[in-house]
C-alpha cells in the first residue's frame, strides 16, 4: 500500500480469527510463516482466543511473537463469548502487548510515526462500544493511522473514525469460495453472499483490508477454495 505518510517502507503482519487452531508443535509453522517475511509489526485482530476449544495454541502464539515484534490487539466476538474477558486482559498484557480497547497508540517505526487505533467488537456492549468509537474519532490527520477493528461489516460505524486504512477479519473469507465466481457464501453479520470478505475495500474516506484469517479444524462452514491465511502488508511511499 502506498501513502504520502510514510516515509521508508515497512511491514505489519495481520492475524485474525485463529480460534486457537493448531499450526504444528509449539505453532512453529505459523510463527515460521511469519518469520520469514520480517515484519516489523504485528496486529491481531480478534477471535485468537476461541470460547470452545483449549487455548494453549493462542497463547503460545502470542508470547512467541510478542518476544518479537510490537504487538496490538483488539478484541472480537469470541473474546466476549468466552465469559473470561478479563483473565484474557490479564494474561494478554502479561505478555508486553498492547490491548487497545478505544484508545490509540503512537509509535515510530523505520522513522514513520505512526498511530494505531482499537475498537473492541460490538458484544462488548453498546453503551461501552459507543463510549470507544467517540474516544477515537480524531487524530492528527497528518500521521498514517491504522483502526484496527474486527467486523469489516461496520463501515457506518469507521467512517466516524479519523483513519488510514482499516484491519478487519471476523468472515473467514465467507467460508466457500470459487475464483472471479463467488468470492464467499456466508459471513457472520452479513448472512449469504457476503459483500466483506477478502481483500481491499474502499470506504468513504479509507480503505479497508479484510484477512481470511486463521481458523480451520474447528468451523462449522468448512472453507473451499478458501485457504486460510496471514496478509503480510508492505506500506511504502507514493
Amino acid at each position: 500500500m502506498l501513502s504520502p505518510k510514510i516515509d521508508s517502507s515497512f511491514k505489519v503482519a495481520l492475524i485474525t480469527d485463529l480460534h486457537s487452531c493448531y499450526y504444528g508443535e509449539n505453532q512453529n509453522d505459523l510463527i515460521q510463516a511469519i518469520d520469514s517475511n520480517q515484519p516489523d509489526l504485528v496486529f491481531f485482530v480478534g477471535d485468537i482466543i476461541d470460547d470452545k476449544m483449549p487455548n494453549d495454541n493462542a497463547y503460545i502464539t502470542l508470547q512467541r511473537l510478542s518476544d518479537k515484534y510490537p504487538a496490538y490487539y483488539v478484541f472480537g466476538n469470541h473474546e466476549f463469548y468466552t465469559d473470561g474477558i478479563e483473565q484474557i486482559k490479564q494474561r494478554v498484557s502479561a505478555l508486553g502487548m498492547k490491548i487497545l480497547s478505544g484508545e490509540q497508540a503512537e509509535i515510530v517505526i523505520k522513522g514513520n510515526s505512526l498511530i494505531i487505533k482499537g475498537l473492541s467488537d460490538p458484544e462488548i456492549g453498546n453503551v461501552e462500544y459507543n463510549r470507544q468509537l467517540k474516544a477515537i474519532q480524531n487524530s492528527d490527520a497528518s500521521i498514517f493511522t491504522f483502526l484496527l477493528a474486527h467486523r469489516p461489516e461496520r463501515i457506518d460505524d469507521y467512517n466516524q473514525i479519523r483513519h488510514d486504512l482499516v484491519l478487519s477479519g471476523h468472515v473467514h473469507g465467507g467460508h466457500w469460495r470459487i475464483p472471479k465466481i463467488l468470492p464467499g457464501i456466508f459471513a457472520p453479520h452479513q448472512g449469504l453472499f457476503p459483500h466483506y470478505t477478502s481483500g481491499f475495500y474502499q470506504l468513504k474516506h479509507s480503505k479497508m483490508l479484510v484477512s481470511r484469517g486463521l481458523s480451520r479444524e474447528n468451523i462449522k462452514i468448512p472453507r473451499l477454495y478458501n485457504p486460510p491465511e496471514i496478509i503480510i502488508l508492505e506500506l511504502a511511499n507514493c
